[in-house]
């Protein structure tokens, strides 16, 4: 299995201190994660909010934490792509990726907040078309022919984009999916890797379903299922025993959800997808949470049911201090990576 962390700022302004103490406690992590051996390390993409929204802008994020990184992969995860101007996404991600030396990942997708779309005057309803033509465009911008497109929202003739990212013919595109059966079908037949949250479901049948789809999907459109990966992201606490990683986790967690239900308090919760409070996530392994050994079961149980070949955690969440984030991804990286590598 690969292993990655992913960064959903949940910024607790009494706890996390200036945004500018905020961003460097998150380098210090990625370089910890980079010396470690992680194999990524992702960000989120939000806005208008403590939810995410102190990093509105990844790529600059990325380009930052880039020059003090030397291996590990840096992604987003994901560029709300119907939030933007495909051309300026091609154009920015790009240049993540020339400063990196080639070490970006492209995640995409249409996002989870409602509220971002109604505050930047963007229609929801547009939002499957306006990624599906976006992701076009960025692949031609990253291409070595100028841009030519007619679509529904966007139209371009002969328009030529720089700078070309340095991963030839481009940085590996992800797609994260959540309820709709069209975007894992999508991502197959486009030969993109896929990224899900396996805690949001009602039942255990429902994600193992839809990967099923993306996997036809690939094997359809002529690709090898076996070579593109899918990764679940989950909230990782490692201690020496789960009451302990429950106690010393749970103010924490506690935290990034109410901070995330303050972001858009009018959010529903709808379908197929579950709403959980967090000593349930903790207890039924939609945390990932506990001593090594339970952590390691846990990750198994999730590969196996689900198909998993990547788990990417959130490891600093609601103001948890340095030292237990620092301590967390440690503990992680020493005892449990190991185990499933």
């Amino acid at each position: 299995m690969k292993f990655g962390a992913h960064y959903l700022p949940t910024y607790v302004p009494d706890l996390d201190g200036p945004v500018r103490d905020f961003y460097q406690r998150m380098f210090g992590q990625i370089e910890e994660l980079d010396r470690l051996g992680f194999d990524h390390a992702w960000v989120t993409e939000h806005h208008f909010g403590e939810y995410g929204g102190t990093v509105p802008h990844p790529p600059t994020f990325i380009a930052a934490i880039a020059r003090t990184t030397k291996r590990i992969r840096l992604g987003v995860a994901i560029n709300v792509l119907p939030l933007h101007h495909p051309l300026d996404v091609a154009e920015a991600y790009a240049m993540a990726d020339i400063i990196s030396g080639g070490r970006l990942e492209f995640g995409v997708g249409k996002g989870s907040e409602p509220m971002e779309y109604q505050r930047l005057g963007v229609s929801q309803d547009e939002a499957t078309v306006r990624m599906k033509e976006g992701m076009e465009l960025i692949l031609q911008a990253w291409s070595d022919r100028p841009v030519n497109f007619r679509g529904k929202f966007y139209q371009y003739d002969n328009v030529r984009v720089l700078p070309k990212p340095a991963q030839r013919p481009h940085p590996p595109v992800w797609v994260g999916c959540a309820r709709s059966e069209d975007s894992f079908q999508w991502a197959g037949e486009n030969g993109f890797h896929l990224m899900t949250l396996p805690y949001l479901y009602k039942s255990g049948d429902i994600l193992p379903r839809l990967v099923k789809i993306y996997r036809e999907s690939l094997a359809a459109s002529g690709r090898d299922p076996a070579a593109h990966e899918v990764l679940g992201k989950f909230h990782i606490y490692v201690s020496s025993s789960f009451e302990r990683a429950v106690d010393e986790a749970t103010p924490y967690l506690e935290n990034y959800f109410n901070v995330h239900a303050a972001h858009d308090p009018d959010r529903q919760v709808v379908g197929q997808l579950a709403l959980r409070d967090v000593r349930t996530q903790l207890a039924g392994g939609f945390a990932i949470a506990g001593d090594p050994e339970r952590c390691i079961d846990v990750i198994q149980k999730w590969r196996d049911e689900v198909g998993l070949t990547t788990i990417s955690g959130t490891f600093h969440f609601g103001g948890l201090p340095q030292e237990l984030a620092l301590k967390n991804i440690r503990l992680f990286a020493e005892k449990v990576m190991p185990r499933l590598k």
